[in-house]
Parts: structure tokens; sequence; C-alpha cells
């Protein structure tokens, strides 16, 4: 018996079925419909019906035909990228797959180089958002949380404590920045607890810009320290502490050793 994984889309709540989504990845690799169907093997009427279905469920254009062939929308190419990172993923094999973020890299880094000598591990750097939309989909077995409040959305996935952590409040008014990594929703839910005014002005992934902003804004202590940062936290810490969790579907040996491994090392 042979089992292979199948890859499916939701547009706008909708499903997109992977023939809907091969027919897309065609006719942008081709740049032409007529081509994208002599390479599937199908009519241009049948394709032209697999596009159209699938412009229906995702609400906006796909693709832009012209004289000199058809090209995708900036849509057109996100649902396609989306499409090929999950089919990377999805790639069957004994492997067992971790998401962490950069709060908790060097953490997963330095348990991985000790036990993980076979490469029975594929550990995957994103976000919080990113990872969890994995993990909902069954393409990870293992999640590393910054934000614990995630791990309380999901009712089938069980989780552990891998540390503390608490987050830096440096305040500069009522306006802030975004850091994309950390327990950002625990330092906003304080500002709310305390009837503090914020207004959040933009979202960065980089730390240099986030400090050079001039914005207020939180950070995890552990990722400053690690960071060579040195600042003085407008709150006290206590009151911005929470867990780091690990969060996963099944218990497998080769899961329990890496939380085990976790618990030991901390941040």
């Amino acid at each position: 018996m042979q089992i292979e994984p199948s890859v499916s889309l939701l547009i706008n709540g909708r499903t997109v079925t992977a023939r809907q989504l091969e027919v897309l990845v065609a006719v942008h690799e081709e740049g032409s419909q007529n081509r994208a169907s002599e390479r599937l093997g199908i009519s241009t009427p049948v394709l032209h019906r697999y596009l159209n279905q699938l412009e229906e469920r995702a609400g906006v254009p796909l693709t832009r035909t012209s004289n000199r062939g058809t090209r995708l929308t900036h849509d057109g190419r996100a649902v396609v990228r989306e499409f090929q990172a999950l089919k990377e993923r999805a790639i069957s094999g004994e492997s067992v797959r971790i998401g962490c973020t950069i709060i908790t890299e060097d953490l997963l880094l330095s348990v991985l180089s000790k036990i993980d000598s076979k490469g029975t591990y594929d550990l995957i750097i994103s976000d919080d958002e990113r990872n969890l939309k994995d993990f909902r989909a069954g393409l990870m077995d293992l999640v590393v949380l910054d934000d614990p409040l995630c791990a309380f959305e999901f009712e089938d996935a069980r989780w552990e404590e891998i540390t503390d952590d608490y987050l830096i409040h440096v305040n500069k008014g009522e306006n802030y920045m975004r850091f994309r990594y950390g327990a950002q929703r625990i330092g906003f839910r304080h500002l709310e607890s305390v009837e503090e005014t914020y207004n959040i002005i933009g979202t960065t992934r980089s730390l240099s810009d986030l400090v050079r902003s001039g914005l207020s804004f939180f950070i995890n202590q552990s990722y400053a320290a690690r960071k060579g940062i040195k600042i003085r936290t407008h709150t006290s810490p206590h009151l911005l502490m929470h867990k780091i969790l690990a969060m996963f579907s099944e218990e497998s040996p080769e899961v329990h050793r890496l939380i085990s491994e976790m618990q030991r090392r901390r941040l």
C-alpha cells in the first residue's frame, strides 16, 4: 500500500483542490494557457474551467491575459507561493518537523546539535502565525510558541512548559511599533488592563528597526540579551512574565526527548 500526502488550500474559507492549484502553477510557469494545457494533458476549455473555479473561490482575479500570454496577478502569485511551500513541507518522510521563531531559535539549534546526529528532526524558523497554520494542517509535529495564549486556541493539541521569559517594555508614548515575534499580545493586554491608551503604528521583523523606531515597543528579554541589547523596562518584569510552550499532537519518543532536553537547557 502506498500512502502520499495531498495538499489543498483554503482561500477565503473555501477549499481549492490540488488540481486547480496545479493548473495555476502551470500557467504561471509556462506563461501561456495553451502551453499549460499541453503540459497538463488537458484541453484549453477544461483549463479555463479550472481557472474560473479557482478565481470564483478566491473572489479576485488571479490571472491577467494579454497578446503576450497569461501572467499571474499579485494575488495569483501569492497563491502559488503558498501552494508550493505546502507541497515542500508535505513531502512524506520519517523526520520530525519542528517550528519555532527567532526567540527560541538558539535554544532549538543547541538542543538539536546534541541529540540529532542522524538528521531525525527538520527545523523550520518562522513566526507563531505561520507555524500554527502548518501545525493545524498537520505539517508540523511540534511548535515552540512565543505566545502561550495560542495554545488555548487548539482543542486537541497537547503542550508542555519549556521555560519562563518576560517582555521588556520600552515606553516612549502611546504610539507603538509591534515586533513580529514574542508574546506581544501579553504586552498589549497588560496596557488594556491598566487602561493605558496605545496605538499600533506598524509591525516589523527587524530588531534594529524596532529599537531605532522612536516608538514604544515590547521585546522578549531573552532575545534582547542574546543580541547584546541592554534596555531598561518601564513595567515590572513579573507583570509581563509568561511561559514558552511546546505544543504537539502526539508524544512520540522523538518529541518527548526534544521536549525534555529543551526543559533542561532553557533559554
